[in-house]
């Protein structure tokens, strides 16, 4: 009996021994095989332009993994400039690098008897990207290979069940046909591909993209100069995740590379200064990203906070030229990239608008808080324009600290006048609120004002806008800013103060035993002047009309 367990024992021992060496053999041997075939895979399929270079392999025959370290592939110069004298150098050059490849579950039989790579995982550790498209060289080559025609030539079938690049560091430049450059810098990339397979089924499936069955991306920050170099724009937080065709942005923020004073000194003449920053945006059943360059499209999009700060010196001289052109569907339609965004809301927004008197030097602020709304049928395609032409909005705000004020535009796409429609209502809000616009800016104090309603209805145009008005108010007193100081040091001009709320102003609408008084505003818009400065002025005007301070303005202009 003793004799049998030490036979058993001893032909145990002499197969574990023989798959040990048997491992031990193939690992080495496979290992140099492999060692040579990477190398060779790389410089066939680029045309020699790149060398592949890595400190160590290690191989697991038990458990199918497979390990390179310190990889690194590397372009031939020589080569490529060689190719740009043939005219057919690729339209990007790639400098990568990796402190490790690791793969996991590979199935080495499969690979080594059939040339199929079948593997669980690829994951790249810390990858280091440098890419160079120059648009001055020209690739005429009549026949551009798929990545499947590059590989197909050593390995058949090739899959993988999902590949992850964990940090990446991201320089991409890009260089004009006139030199210039565009440098773009990326840190802390994350990608994620599931089902990536590469074979002559899936090349040609539309329901892939780069091969992949889906694909997650995940950025922490990027960082972008604008080409005028006024602004910085920070981009953080950004998911993209194909299988859904979402996106989520944590932050947007556009910041001024200046203070206000090296603002203006920048820019020479008037010109609005912004500070922007929106929160937590998600957008949903946007392209897929090789369909960017094809159209922007997305069916909902929102954004969740937020504020933005306009700041314009009116002490500077208007800029030459004039703004024809340049309303919101007219700048639309101008867009070279085909734009649709079915939906987008907005909540909890602030925004702010701040011009500086160049009579007085003071500052004027007017505020638009916890802003939102739901934008429609942004678009410029021409099928769906002549289907729908209106492009709609339909914003709510507190003016200042408690006016409740909604607004409805109406933007006519295709219109070349920039024609636009636009209604709205105010309601319950006490008109000393405006103070801090009408005091630094208009030389005006509001010493008492309860506006009740204000209701207002326009179409206009790049040229002009008007409608009807209607403003009802009570109480209504106000303080000329000139010659007597009061407490405050703010300057009074006593005698048209009183002048103006006794046979002036109308203090309130309607009027003892009159019919309301409703208005029918007309302006003509100043052509340097904004929009937004077209639908101030013409609200503006109709309250003037309804308050009386028309004839206010004549006696104070005779008075000077």
């Amino acid at each position: 009996m003793k004799r049998i367990w030490k036979i058993i024992i001893t032909v145990v021992a002499i197969l574990v021994l023989a798959v040990i060496g048997t491992g031990w053999y193939l690992s080495v041997h496979w290992k140099r095989i492999l060692d040579k075939e990477l190398r060779q895979y790389v410089q066939e399929g680029s045309d020699s332009l790149y060398t592949l270079a890595y400190g160590r392999l290690d191989l697991n025959l038990l458990n199918g993994n497979l390990t390179i370290h310190n990889a690194a592939l590397i372009p031939d110069s020589a080569v490529y400039q060689r190719l740009v004298a043939q005219q057919k150098a690729p339209g990007a050059l790639i400098n990568a690098k990796m402190s490790r490849l690791q793969i996991s579950r590979l199935k080495l039989w499969r690979y080594f008897l059939d040339k199929d790579v079948d593997a669980g995982a690829f994951t790249i550790i810390d990858p280091e990207l440098i890419i160079v498209s120059d648009q001055r060289s020209v690739d005429t080559t009549t026949h551009q290979r798929s990545f499947y025609e590059v590989v197909n030539k050593n390995i058949n079938h090739f899959s993988i069940s999902r590949l992850t690049l964990n940090k990446i560091k991201l320089i991409y430049t890009q260089i004009g046909k006139d030199s210039s450059k565009v440098i773009t810098k990326l840190e802390d990339l994350d990608i994620i591909i599931r089902g990536l397979q590469i074979d002559s089924v899936s090349q040609n499936d539309p329901a892939r993209f780069l091969y992949a069955r889906s694909f997650d991306i995940n950025l922490e920050k990027w960082d972008h100069r604008t080409p005028d170099s006024l602004y910085w724009l920070h981009v953080k937080k950004i998911s993209y995740h194909a299988a859904e065709r979402a996106m989520d942005i944590g932050e947007i923020e556009l910041k001024p590379r200046y203070n206000r004073a090296d603002f203006d000194k920048q820019i020479k003449t008037q010109k609005d200064m912004f500070q922007l920053v929106f929160r937590n945006i998600n957008l949903k059943g946007i392209p897929r990203l090789y369909q960017l360059k094809q159209g922007v499209y997305i069916q909902r999009g929102s954004i969740n906070g937020g504020e933005l700060n306009v700041y314009r010196n009116r002490s500077l001289p208007l800029p030459p030229g004039d703004k024809y052109g340049q309303f919101p569907n007219q700048l639309l339609a101008k867009l070279k990239l085909p734009l649709q965004i079915d939906t987008l809301t907005a909540s909890g927004v602030d925004v702010s608008y701040t011009e500086k008197n160049p009579k007085n030097g003071e500052t004027g602020k007017i505020q638009f808080l916890r802003a939102g709304g739901t934008f429609r049928h942004i678009t410029n395609v021409d099928s769906l324009v002549a289907k729908n032409k209106h492009c709609t909005a339909d914003l709510h705000a507190i003016l200042m600290k408690s006016g409740k004020l909604r607004a409805s535009f109406d933007f006519i796409l295709g219109d070349a006048s920039g024609a636009f429609g636009v209604s709205g209502q105010l309601n319950n809000m006490d008109g000393k609120e405006f103070n801090p616009v009408t005091k630094p800016l208009g030389m005006v104090e509001i010493r008492s004002a309860q506006i009740k309603e204000l209701e207002f209805n326009f179409r206009g145009n790049e040229k002009s806008a008007s409608g009807t008005l209607k403003f009802l108010y009570s109480n209504l007193k106000i303080s000329m800013l000139k010659e007597e100081k009061d407490p405050n040091g703010n300057q009074r001009k006593g005698l048209a103060s009183l002048l103006a709320n006794l046979m002036v102003i109308k203090n309130e609408n309607p009027s003892p035993g009159e019919a309301v008084r409703i208005v029918k505003p007309r302006f003509q818009r100043d052509p340097k002047k904004s929009f937004f400065n077209l639908v101030w002025k013409t609200i503006f005007t109709g309250v003037k009309e309804t308050v009386g301070t028309d004839m206010l303005a004549a006696m104070e202009a005779r008075n000077k």
